[in-house]
Order: C-alpha cells, then sequence, then structure tokens
C-alpha cells in the first residue's frame, strides 16, 4: 500500500528511544496507558459557515486513515458531529477518552478549538490532537492551551509515533508541535505519502447519511496526492508541498474491490491527468469485474483530449465529472494561471453531454461582475446543459498565490468561518454586497431550478429528490440571509 516513487521511511522502533525529560527529571510524555480509548471527532460546521452539507455529507476519510495506525489493542470509536445531534461534550463524557483527535479544515478552526477546550473542561488528562490539511500549514491558528498537540506533517507517520510517545516508548516524533512551538520547514521530515486501509468499519453505522448530491451512501477512494497544475487560485498544491503522487493501480483496485457500497467518489483534485494510467485503471476494472459508480475530478482539457478514454471509463461506471471551468473567458482563465482556453469547457461539455455523464460544474465569479456578467453565466450555462453548478466568488485563500489589499477584504483572516469559498470575500466593484449576493443566488436559481433540471431529477428516488431540494432551500435561505446582512450594514 505505497506509493509511486516514495521511500518507505520506516516506523523507529519505539524500544529505541526513552521520553525526554525536563530540567527536573519529569517526563514531558502524557501519562496515558499502553492500551489507549481514542475518539476521533469530526467537527460540525459552524452556523456562519455557508454550507454545501446541506447537498453533501461524505464519510470523515482522514479520520478512518488515522485510525488505521493506532495500535491493534486500542480502543477506536469516530464521531461524526456532523451527523450527530447534540453536544459533544455528551459524546466525550459517554466514551471517556484518553485521546480526543479532531481534524478538519479553516473553517473549522473555532470548533476544533472549542471541541478540545470541552474534552479539558471533562477531564484536564485528555490528551488532545489537532491536524487537517489547513493546520499542516498554518498551526498557528489554532494555538490554543487546550490544544496539547498540533500535527502538521505525514500525519500516517507522525500519528502512531505520537501515539507511543503518549504511552512513554517514544520521543515526541518530527512533525508534531506542542503548545508554543512554531513551525519550522527545515526541522520537519520530506514529505511522505504512505496510505493505509482507512478503517471504514468505524464509519459503517453512518454510510446511509452520506451522499454526493445524487450519490447516495457514497464511499470515498483516494488514488493520488497534490496536483500537477499550479492555478493561482487553488489551495490543493500547498498541502503536498507541490508534490504530485500516485498509488499504484493495483494497490488502488485492491481497496475498492473492498468497498462495500456501490457509489465511490474518488477524491483525487484531479483523476483525470494521465491517459496510460487512466486505462490501466479501466482495464484493471473489467479484468477484475468491479461493478460500481464513479464520480471524479477531473479538468476539461483532458476530456478533450482523450474523449475515448471517457467513453471506455463510461462503459465501466463513470457517471459524473467534477469539473472546475472557473470561467468562460479567457481573459480570466489566464489571470488564474489556469491554462486553458474557454473553448475547451465547452467542448468537454459537449463530450460529456454526448456520452451521458453528468457533470458537476464550479465557476469563479469575479469581484469586478456585473448582472450583464451573472446574465451571461446562466445563458451559457443553459446553452451547455450544465444542471449542478458551484459558483465560488473569487478568494484570495490563504496560502495560494493569490492575494489583495486588505482595504478590499470584508472579512478579516481570523473569522476562520466565512473561509468557505461561498461568502463573497473580495467587495464588489460594480454591485452593491446585497446585489451581489443576490445575483448570485438568482444565477442558482435560474440554472440548478430550472423546470429542464427538476424534469431530469425525477429518475432519481423521491426521497433524495427531496433532500437535495430541502438542502438548496438552506443555502438559499443562507445567502438571503448574508443579503439581508450587508444591506443592514450598508
Amino acid at each position: 500500500m505505497f506509493l509511486t516513487n516514495q521511500p518507505h521511511h520506516e516506523i523507529p522502533n519505539p524500544t529505541e528511544y526513552t521520553p525526554r525529560t525536563e530540567p527536573d527529571g519529569g517526563s514531558t510524555a502524557n501519562q496515558c496507558p499502553l492500551t489507549m480509548r481514542i475518539l476521533f471527532i469530526r467537527p460540525r460546521q459552524s452556523e456562519q459557515t455557508i454550507g454545501l452539507q446541506h447537498i453533501i455529507i461524505v464519510e470523515p476519510l482522514e479520520l478512518e486513515v488515522l485510525a488505521a495506525m493506532a495500535a491493534p489493542d486500542d480502543e477506536l470509536k469516530i464521531i461524526d458531529m456532523i451527523l450527530e445531534k447534540g453536544d459533544v461534550g455528551n459524546h466525550i463524557r459517554r466514551y471517556n477518552p484518553d485521546v480526543v483527535c479532531v481534524t478538519g479544515y479553516i473553517t473549522n478552526i473555532p470548533t476544533m478549538i472549542n471541541y478540545c477546550r470541552t474534552a479539558k473542561e471533562i477531564d484536564p488528562a485528555i490528551v488532545t490532537v489537532a491536524g487537517g490539511v489547513h493546520i499542516e500549514n498554518f498551526p498557528e491558528d489554532i494555538e490554543d492551551p487546550h490544544v496539547d498537540f498540533r500535527v502538521v506533517r505525514n500525519a500516517t507517520r507522525t500519528f502512531p509515533q505520537l501515539l507511543d510517545h503518549l504511552r512513554g516508548k517514544a520521543e515526541l516524533p518530527a512533525g508534531v508541535l506542542r503548545p508554543g512551538e512554531v513551525k519550522d520547514e527545515g526541522k520537519l521530515p520530506p514529505f511522505d505519502f504512505y496510505f493505509p486501509r482507512p478503517r471504514r468499519d468505524l464509519v459503517k453505522h453512518y454510510m446511509k447519511h452520506y451522499f454526493y448530491i445524487f450519490h447516495d451512501k457514497v464511499s470515498l477512494l483516494k488514488t493520488s496526492f497534490g496536483c500537477p497544475y499550479s492555478c493561482s487560485f487553488c489551495y490543493c498544491i500547498e498541502i503536498t508541498g507541490h508534490n504530485y503522487v500516485t498509488r499504484p493501480v493495483n494497490d488502488v483496485l485492491d481497496e475498492l474491490q473492498e468497498i462495500e457500497g456501490e457509489e465511490v467518489y474518488i477524491v483525487d483534485d484531479n483523476f483525470l491527468v494521465a491517459p496510460a494510467r487512466l486505462m490501466e485503471f479501466i482495464t484493471g476494472l473489467k479484468e477484475r469485474g468491479i461493478n460500481k459508480k464513479y464520480l471524479v475530478f477531473g479538468r476539461a482539457d483532458f476530456i478533450v483530449k482523450h474523449p475515448e478514454l471517457i467513453r471506455d471509463f463510461k462503459e465501466v461506471g463513470l457517471t459524473s465529472v467534477i469539473v472546475g471551468f472557473e470561467s468562460f473567458s479567457d481573459d480570466e482563465l489566464e489571470e488564474m494561471n489556469k491554462e486553458i482556453a474557454a473553448n475547451a469547457n465547452e467542448e468537454a461539455m459537449e463530450i460529456l453531454n454526448k456520452y451521458g455523464v453528468d457533470c458537476f460544474a464550479s465557476v469563479i465569479v469575479h469581484p469586478n461582475w456585473d448582472r450583464n456578467d451573472f446574465k451571461k453565466l446562466v445563458k451559457k450555462s443553459r446553452a451547455l446543459g450544465i444542471e449542478y453548478v458551484v459558483l465560488q466568488p473569487l478568494t484570495p485563500y490563504p496560502g495560494t498565490g493569490f492575494q489583495v489589499d486588505e482595504s478590499k477584504m470584508l472579512f478579516k483572516r481570523t473569522d476562520f468561518d466565512k473561509w468557505d469559498l461561498a461568502h463573497v470575500a473580495i467587495k464588489p466593484e460594480k454591485l452593491t454586497l446585497t446585489e451581489y449576493y443576490r445575483e448570485i443566488l438568482k444565477a442558482y436559481n435560474r440554472i440548478a431550478l430550472s423546470p429542464r433540471t427538476i424534469i431530469r431529477h425525477m429518475k432519481y428516488p423521491l426521497r433524495m429528490q427531496i433532500r437535495i431540494l430541502s438542502g438548496l432551500h438552506r443555502i438559499s435561505n443562507q445567502y438571503r440571509k448574508r443579503a439581508k446582512e450587508a444591506k443592514r450594514h450598508a
């Protein structure tokens, strides 16, 4: 289960280490039993965050992977607070863990701190560990006395070493920070993308609740890390230190055969990269008789260059592709370093429509747009047959090369729950903020809720239609609320 061209960094033998000692001779290692009760918690979104979780809730793969690295005798539990009701403290009291682990994105930072604080208030002896893609790059954002350890590099390698450190068997591994410590890139180990089999059994009772729009009971599959492209607005290349690494296809197919469900969401930042690798994957599906349905990320230019692969992939289960069109303007695409022409987006849609593959499109709306630009977006989307779209206001996401003057920003760097790629981050130039939010909402309604789209949705079970319509209604209400707030503060 190792990755292509990646060295195998052996986990040091714990018996070779002794715990560090303070000047008074005391151990710095937290006192935990040899067999530990570990509670992994996925945070609930803030009410301020405009939530795609209303139409998308998928399994917490990152926690399943961490759980796979615990010792065989450790007692493990995953709590998904997106699905659970009530206060997280009730779950902590009920499970009585030795260690609480939380992971999330930038929007989850306040909630993650709150969960760690709750754990310490219940029992100060509980060890709290925080991680995730944002913390790996900006650990200072979750610097808090209630957070004992922050994992900032190679979690699948450092997490088991951290657990041995807590048992008093190993030193604190490089890539883990204590409170007050600052990330020093020079002292961190090289990137290592080891990926074990996720502990999906720990979320089996949640699986019936996981979905991606109309992909029901969907399982996640990770086959690569990073992206070979360098779009200026994108954060994914920063997460992996600009590395792009793929897992061997046979290893991916082995894992795929272990997944019980029919629906599979391949969560690579870009699955459609190498034609030879995709062909190997398609051939492997046929040879092994794997019959599932697939949702993947892909670029429009790959689709245009390799329509025969889209056709072949469709024959073995491809149902949907998430395509980052970003824009239908060559000038905007060039500004974003997308390295693609606008007509490729149109050609890609023609190919996907030809082979009956659904497209979940993402488009970035710019602060210099006026009403006419939004109308053009709607007209183009309808003409191309786009029925599922995510409209993302251009956002200078922390860690990317794209930044704007602070005077143009509508919220602060520390307003974590608003960094959701749905809040308008940069002041609109030609519309008021209220008008801008209303134009986004109108565009959503005219594309995703057009009569044609609603009729097409009738092929899905009624409960799924109701779930999506209900989720879209909640998102619409969030946008209306932001529009009203903007008008009130204008």
